[in-house]
């Protein structure tokens, strides 16, 4: 019953303007509303090397269970330097890539900024770091003056916006000139074209294009274990099935989408022109 839920769902979310970023909105104010584990900081599907030659972050002991999440933002920011700038993360939900990022990459400041009301709230009381803050924002409406960032990185949030053209709008308007923006998503394989579109208008030169779908399936198969127990931890019995779901386990129609490239997982490292 919840795949059969689970794939009206995504039909409604592609034929209904909306209804995917409200749906998001309400299932991210429960999950801070109910779920206040100060140590479930992550939500996002994770990325793991294919080739074991290639180098992964060196982590403190007290990080090594959110390093596959981890290692999506590090895949992007490892891409540019981001020691002693302004980074905005757009879509930080419960704040570990922010933090993570803050620690790892030693920026000189980072503004989480979600749609999700209690979100925020969660890591405020969570999270307490020098340099680091959480705003409630809209990521297709940026509270912010033009030029005010270094570097923007969004990592697996655009999927569920109304307009990634008015996002990319956004981005190229508070970044400064010769700033960076990192990205990460998966998307309807069909709709890759119509993404690729919304990139090339928006006045950001793609510096690097990856597919990493590979890596998030491996990904998540090396957390399918850890993810399965803090569900059941965790999660009411009547919800279960959902945030088996949202969390992309290997039952779940996201996996067998992503495993079948239905879904295809992109990265990109894009760049605002130097020229006012």
């Amino acid at each position: 019953m919840t795949t059969l839920l689970i794939k009206l769902y995504l039909k409604f979310c592609n034929v209904i303007p909306g209804f995917r970023k409200v749906t998001a909105k309400f299932m991210y104010q429960v999950m801070g509303r109910f779920l206040k584990q100060d140590n479930w900081t992550y939500m996002n599907y994770g990325f793991s090397v294919i080739n074991e030659n290639d180098p992964v972050p060196v982590l403190d002991e007290t990080d090594e269970e959110s390093r596959l999440s981890f290692q999506l933002y590090h895949h992007l920011a490892a891409e540019v330097d981001l020691q002693n700038k302004i980074v905005l993360e757009v879509g930080s939900g419960r704040g570990g890539g922010a933090k993570m990022i803050k620690k790892y990459h030693k920026p000189e400041k980072v503004v989480g900024l979600d749609y999700s009301g209690q979100a925020i709230n969660l890591c405020k009381k969570n999270i307490k770091q020098e340099g680091l803050t959480f705003i409630k924002g809209d990521a297709e409406n940026l509270p912010f003056s033009p030029e005010s960032f270094d570097a923007i990185i969004n990592v697996e949030s655009s999927h569920c916006y109304d307009s990634m053209k008015k996002f990319l709008s956004e981005v190229h308007k508070v970044l400064r000139p010769g700033g960076h923006f990192l990205f990460t998503d998966f998307r309807y394989s069909h709709e890759i074209q119509n993404l690729e579109n919304h990139i090339a208008e928006s006045g950001l030169k793609v510096l690097k294009k990856r597919d990493i779908t590979s890596n998030v399936v491996k990904a998540l198969n090396e957390d399918n274990d850890r993810r399965m127990r803090v569900i059941s931890e965790n999660v009411p019995r009547l919800f279960i099935g959902q945030f088996r779901e949202f969390a992309g386990v290997r039952s779940s129609v996201v996996y067998k989408h992503l495993e079948n490239r239905n879904y295809i997982y992109l990265s990109y490292i894009l760049q605002k022109s130097n020229n006012k």
